[in-house]
């Protein structure tokens, strides 16, 4: 390997975890990154998954033991570099009889219809056999193997009715097998994390960075040009070393327009999710989880998030543009039915639905058969455009970002004869340096050193994580750095309508984020896509602070409100409030 000269820089297209994730391990090894995605940060799976760092219990059930240990693996890194965004979560698995289910999860554990003896076997077996204790128990033994945890339990039994369970429908379940994984309530604001890590290096190492959303890159000659999505602008031309494929369930498309010819890579399912206010619900859920299985062996998750709850997913054949998913009536309908069927006590309807969202996961193309069985480990595809090599990115998930990351990025120093200095499996997450024992003090502490409320800070803390001290610190000094003039801005430590945000900590996001669009700070910045109560007002302000930054002419404020109401009714079902 070369210690010699800088490479060219190394083109990403995609914002995504894993094209932020990459950008980290390059930038953290000496070379340079342009990472251009024609939407906003972590725009698409990433903001549309279930929000858990798991290892992947059903794989088992497949015999894909090294994607789970990989999980496991990483799951552990994660409560330990990340812990401001990932916390363990209790789930169980409420479970009806002791017996079956052994015949279908051999036949998956060993792959047998990948043979033709296999397949016609399957015609005579039952489409589906509910999954007994003793199944479920063998896998989350192997689980517990397989993750040697330090930092979790292992797995455990309850009997229904249990103190510190979830009341689930006692007439139909008679144990709870219980065991632990990871939550992560903001993936979008790990994305943040990992990329603000990387523009940390650049700066300290004179790295070039790049970040460029709502860009567009061209493919010609052996450069690339790149300039704005939607208006006119400074253009950029370079010629890259490399170019990465990471637009996740784009990455056909964007082989296309390119002009890259490969065959047919991804074939993505559609997994929508709803989030519900329900306090019955809340109630009869407790703080663990429910990973329960519905009528056709689908198996669903019903998570407490924040004062609210999280069910999904789906798992649909999807062939349209991905950011065309919406989640439909039938899908929404199936999932509250499979609430239902846990707790027919609560009685849930689709009126309840307070927010849904719908996600493309970037799963590899195969072409038949049950959308369950499609591989959801990771692979890259290697082409070549104009004598530039092209990496396509296939599959990955939240919990294995870091793994996937370390193996493109090894392949790519490999070619461009660049030595690996740095690893990132021992490396903090920004944000979790001096993580407190006891997180409501810390934030009481925070609160009373920067004049700005404990709920305020709380709002901020799971953003940021230790970071909220010196951002509030700043922000909360008049004429402090980066502080808005105090004559063009509301009362220096207001909150945005409706919520706990703080308005200076809108504008420190404002300039140090990556902001483009008021849709950019409503649901990727701060989440308040799902905050019950998302008013008009509220919406106003983020505009108002975004007219302050420069970054939208006063004269299409209210344009750019209406247009954000329109699409968050569209994609989220969210109409916020006047």
């Amino acid at each position: 390997m070369s210690d010699g000269p800088t490479p060219d820089p190394v083109l990403i297209l995609g914002a995504g975890i894993n094209g932020c994730a990459l950008a980290r391990e390059l930038v953290l090894n000496g070379v340079p990154v342009f990472l251009v995605d024609q939407a906003d940060i972590a725009t698409g799976a990433t903001a549309k998954s279930s929000r858990l760092i798991h290892g992947g219990l059903r794989y088992l059930e497949y015999g894909d033991f090294r994607l789970v240990a990989e999980s496991l693996r990483e799951r552990e890194r994660l409560l330990k570099l990340a812990p401001q965004f990932v916390r363990p979560l209790k789930l169980f698995i409420p479970v009806s009889r002791r017996f079956g289910g052994f015949l279908q999860a051999g036949f998956r554990f060993l792959r047998l219809s990948r043979f033709s003896f296999g397949r016609r076997l399957e015609k005579w077996l039952p489409v589906h056999s509910e999954r007994g204790l003793i199944v479920v128990r063998i896998g989350l033994w192997f689980y517990d193997w397989l993750a040697r945890s330090s930092l979790l339990p292992g797995h455990f039994l309850r009997r229904v009715g249990a103190p510190g369970t979830p009341v689930v429908d006692a007439g139909a379940f008679h144990w709870l097998c219980g065991y632990y994984d990871g939550q992560m309530p903001y993936p979008e604001r790990f994305v943040l994390a990992l990329l603000d890590d990387a523009r940390q290096v650049a700066a300290e190492s004179n790295v070039a960075l790049h970040v460029l959303t709502h860009h567009r890159a061209t493919v010609r000659n052996g450069s690339v040009e790149i300039e704005p999505v939607s208006c006119a602008g400074l253009s950029r031309e370079f010629a890259p070393s490399a170019i990465v494929n990471a637009t996740g369930a784009w990455g056909d498309i964007t082989l296309e327009q390119i002009d890259v010819e490969a065959e047919q890579l991804l074939g993505g399912t559609k997994g929508s999710h709803f989030i519900t206010s329900h306090a019955g619900l809340k109630q009869v859920l407790g703080d663990g989880g429910v990973y329960a299985e519905a009528a056709d062996g689908r198996l669903v998750f019903i998570l407490p998030f924040a004062e609210s709850v999280l069910v999904g997913t789906t798992d649909e054949r999807f062939s349209g543009p991905p950011d065309e998913a919406i989640a439909s009536e039938q899908e929404l309908r199936y999932l509250v039915g499979m609430v239902n069927d846990v707790f027919p006590q609560v009685v849930l309807s689709v009126a309840d639905v307070a927010v849904h969202y719908s996600g493309v996961r970037p799963l590899p193309f195969v072409p038949a058969g049950q959308t369950g069985s499609i591989p959801r480990g990771h692979w890259i595809h290697s082409s070549v455009k104009q004598g530039i090599p092209v990496e396509t990115l296939i599959g990955g998930k939240l919990t294995t970002c870091r793994a996937f990351a370390e193996e493109v990025a090894d392949r790519l120093l490999d070619h461009l004869h660049v030595r690996r200095t740095a690893q990132t499996c021992e490396r903090t997450v920004p944000g979790a340096e001096e993580f407190p024992a006891d997180v409501h003090r810390w934030c009481r502490e925070v609160a009373a050193e920067t004049g700005f409320s404990v709920e305020q800070v709380e709002a901020v803390f799971p953003l940021v994580g230790t970071r909220a001290r010196g951002i509030l610190a700043d922000y909360g000094s008049a004429g402090g750095s980066g502080s808005p003039d105090a004559g063009n801005s509301p009362d220096a430590r207001s909150s945005v309508p409706g919520t706990n945000l703080p308005i200076r900590f809108v504008d420190w996001s404002i300039e140090h984020e990556w902001v483009h669009t008021l849709g950019d700070l409503v649901e990727r910045r701060f989440g308040l896509v799902f905050t019950p109560g998302l008013s008009r007002p509220a919406l106003e302000v983020l505009a108002d602070r975004l007219c302050h930054a420069g970054l939208l002419a006063a004269e299409s404020r209210d344009g750019e409100v209406v247009a954000c109401m329109s699409s968050l009714r569209q994609r989220y079902g969210v109409d916020p409030n006047t």
